[in-house]
């Protein structure tokens, strides 16, 4: 294993894609090769072949996650086996029973959401803008407020 504080690209290219296809930033990864984050970034920046593979690593892991994110919104149907082995009274293995179970996950309003508010956003964003009837932006109206001082003998001015 070379020094920690050298670059190899053997070592440390395969090293950063695994770390980056298990979700790792940056600075983990930099952590894990023993160097700080900004030596990392610098590596990355002067070594292309490192760059490429931590970039290979992050995109196949958001594939991932997006690819879920998608399922989540949409639901899932999933098929699970259970398998179960019965050992009778000599210690012997009996052929094993499969259980097939299929679960229907419905879509997931947070998700649908999510998607939506990111990739719809002129559509579904959350925020509304208000304007009038012309597109202009609307202006609160002006409110003068006047401060009435009592009278002398305490009587209210207003209340002629």
């Amino acid at each position: 294993m070379p020094p920690l504080s050298k670059y190899d690209s053997k070592y440390h290219d395969d090293w950063g894609w695994s770390l980056a296809l298990k979700g790792a930033t940056n600075e983990e990864i930099a952590d894990a090769f023993g160097i700080s984050a900004r030596t990392f970034i610098r590596w990355c920046k002067m070594f292309e072949s490192l760059k490429d593979a931590v970039q290979k690593g992050k995109d196949t892991s958001n594939s991932k996650v997006v690819r879920s994110l998608y399922e989540r919104a949409i639901g899932i149907t999933v098929e699970e086996k259970e398998e179960s082995i019965t050992i009778d009274r000599d210690g012997n293995t009996r052929p094993a029973k499969i259980k097939k179970t299929t679960k229907r996950f419905p879509p997931d309003t947070m998700a649908i959401m999510y998607w939506l508010n990111n990739r719809e956003r002129e559509h579904w964003r959350q925020r509304q803008e208000i304007t009038g009837a012309d597109g202009s932006p609307l202006t609160p109206p002006n409110i003068v407020v006047n401060f009435v001082e009592p009278e002398e003998d305490g009587t209210d001015p207003s209340s002629d």
